[in-house]
C-alpha cells in the first residue's frame, strides 16, 4: 500500500457518510503533497475527483468543475470525471453542456442506459419532446424496468396531455413498485382528467393506504368525488386537508364551493370571507358573487362584480353578468356602460349585445361556476 492509499481510503469513507467537508480537506493535502510529483498521476486523478465531487455534493458547482477539468487533462477518458461534469452542469442547468459530457459516456459505453435516462432528463427540461422520447426509449430497449426512464417519460407524455401513453408506462412502473405514492396520484390525475371518477379514486385511495395524510391523494378523492356530484362526501376530504393546511386559500376555495351547492351559503361565505382576509383571491370573490346571486342581493353583487373587474377586466363572464344585472332591473343604459368600459373583450357591440340577449341570469350563474374548475 503506498503512502497515500491509506488517506484515499480515509477520504473515501469520509465521502461514502457525507462527511463531505472532512473529505474535502484530506483531498486537498493529497493534491498539495502531490503537486511536484508527476509519476503518482492515477492518485492525483483520483484525488482531483474525489475533491470535485465532494465540492459538487455541497452543491459548489462552479468550483468543482476545474477539478474534473484536472483530472481529464491527466485521463481525458475517465468516466468518473466526465460524469462529475456532467452532473455538475445539470446543477446549474446548462443542459447543453450537460449532454455533451453524458454523450462522450456514451461513446465509450454506449449501453449505459442511466446516461440515456439523463439526456432523457435534459431534453424534457429543455422542452424537446422528441429527443427527450427517443433517449427514454433507447434507455428502456436497454433496461425495460429502469424506473428513472419510465418515470420520466411518463412525465413527459403527462405534460404532453398524451395521456394514454403516460398510463402505459407508468403502469409498468407500479409493476415494479406498487407502493410508489407520487405515480399512484397522477395516475389517479389522468382518471381525474378523464372525469372516470370512480377510477380515479381507487388509484387515490392506494396511495392513502401507504400515506393517510398524502395531500395529492386527499385532493384528488376531494375533487373527484365533487366530480360526481358527491359533494356532502367531498367535503369530509377538504376538512380533512385544512386540518393540516388551515391557511390553503385553494382548498379553502373548493370548500366553499361544495358549501354553495349543498345549500349552506352562510357557511360559505363565511370560508371565502377567511380566505379574503389574507388577500385579495379571485375565486373566494366568485364566491361570493355566487352567494349574492342565489340571495337574490344584486346590489352587492354588483359592488362585488366591479371590484372583481378592476382587477380582473378581461373576464368575459363577469362583464356579461355585471351586464346582465343592469338589464334584469331594467337599467339598460348601465348595461351600455359596462359595455363601454370593458368593449375590448369582444370583437364588437353586435357580440355584445347578441350574448345578452340570449342569456339569463341563471346562466351565468352556472357559468361562474366553472370558473374554478382549474382556471
Amino acid at each position: 500500500m503506498s503512502e497515500y492509499d491509506a488517506r484515499m481510503e480515509n477520504a473515501a469513507n469520509l465521502f461514502k457518510s457525507e462527511n463531505f467537508e472532512d473529505a474535502e480537506n484530506i483531498y486537498r493535502e493529497i493534491l498539495e503533497s502531490l503537486e511536484d510529483d508527476s509519476e503518482n498521476n492515477p492518485v492525483k486523478t483520483k484525488a482531483f475527483i474525489g475533491l470535485a465531487g465532494c465540492l459538487r455534493e455541497q452543491l459548489f458547482f462552479d468550483e468543482a468543475i476545474p477539478y474534473y477539468e484536472e483530472a481529464m487533462k491527466i485521463n481525458k477518458n475517465d468516466k468518473d470525471a466526465l460524469m462529475g461534469l456532467a452532473d455538475s452542469y445539470r446543477g446549474l442547468k446548462h443542459w447543453d453542456k450537460a449532454m455533451d459530457y453524458w454523450k462522450m459516456i456514451l461513446t465509450q459505453e454506449p449501453q449505459d442506459y442511466l446516461v440515456m435516462t439523463r439526456i432523457g432528463d435534459a431534453y424534457r427540461k429543455r422542452g424537446d419532446f422528441d429527443n427527450a422520447e427517443r433517449y427514454y426509449l433507447m434507455s428502456l430497449e436497454v433496461n425495460p424496468r429502469n424506473k428513472f426512464a419510465l418515470m420520466g417519460i411518463g412525465d413527459l407524455y403527462y405534460k404532453n396531455k398524451k395521456y394514454n401513453r403516460a398510463l402505459e408506462f407508468w403502469k409498468k412502473l407500479l409493476e415494479i413498485n406498487p407502493r410508489f405514492i407520487n405515480i399512484l396520484t397522477m395516475v389517479g390525475n389522468v382518471y381525474r382528467i378523464w372525469k372516470q371518477f370512480d377510477k380515479s379514486i381507487e388509484y387515490y385511495q392506494k396511495a392513502l393506504e401507504i400515506d393517510r395524510n398524502n395531500f395529492y391523494a386527499l385532493y384528488g378523492i376531494a375533487d373527484s368525488l365533487r366530480g360526481k356530484g358527491r359533494y356532502k362526501d367531498s367535503l369530509k376530504y377538504w376538512r380533512k386537508i385544512l386540518r393540516n393546511e388551515p391557511e390553503n386559500e385553494r382548498i379553502l376555495t373548493r370548500l366553499g364551493d361544495c358549501l354553495i351547492r349543498i345549500g349552506k351559503y352562510p357557511e360559505a361565505e363565511e370560508t371565502y370571507r377567511q380566505v379574503l382576509k389574507g388577500s385579495y383571491n379571485k375565486y373566494a370573490v366568485i364566491g361570493l358573487i355566487r352567494i349574492k346571486l342565489e340571495g337574490k342581493d344584486f346590489d352587492n353583487a354588483i359592488v362585488l362584480s366591479r371590484e372583481y373587474l378592476t382587477r380582473f377586466p378581461n373576464d368575459q363572464r363577469v362583464v356579461l353578468l355585471l351586464a346582465k344585472i343592469y338589464e334584469e332591473w331594467g337599467q339598460g343604459d348601465k348595461a351600455l356602460d359596462v359595455f363601454e368600459t370593458y368593449k375590448s373583450v369582444f370583437k364588437d357591440k353586435k357580440e355584445f349585445i347578441s350574448r345578452l340577449a340570449t342569456s339569463t341570469i341563471e346562466h351565468f350563474k352556472s357559468s361562474i361556476e366553472e370558473l374554478d374548475e382549474g382556471e
